[in-house]
């Protein structure tokens, strides 16, 4: 998985979990996961296991779950609000460079609203004493 070996690049560590849609928990991937101590999300193919073991198993999953919903409601609200499900790029270095100068738009929106508040603020405060 590029991603894992982009991490590892990065960190010098393999990640100790993948937080991945379903779509990507193939039996390859859950091999190359397994093979480099890597958990990949989601329950294990096959009969679910019974008893303690599959209760811990099960409480991992839910976890990994909430974790993952996190990100993907940020994703969506960045979708939703600041248009980034408009971006129709062919290629897949464009779409990266779109998304990314978008999300340095939106760190740029965040902080100028945080400044306006605090100047706001500031002249109510004035305001207050004159």
């Amino acid at each position: 998985m590029a991603v894992a070996e982009d991490y590892r690049r990065k960190f010098g560590v393999y990640p100790e979990a993948i937080l991945a849609d379903k779509i990507y928990q193939t039996r390859a991937n859950r091999s190359y996961c397994k093979k480099h101590g890597i958990r990949l999300s989601g329950p294990a193919l096959g009969r679910p296991k019974s008893g303690e073991a599959g209760a811990k198993e099960s409480r991992q999953v839910y976890k990994d779950a909430c974790e993952r919903n996190a990100v993907e409601g940020r994703n969506g609200n960045l979708k939703r609000r600041y248009g980034l499900d408009l971006i129709m790029s062919k290629l897949d270095e464009t779409a990266k460079t779109e998304a990314a100068l978008n999300i340095l738009a939106i760190a740029a929106a965040h902080r100028l609203r945080r400044w306006l508040l605090l100047i706001f603020k500031i002249l109510r405060l004035e305001i207050v004493f004159q």
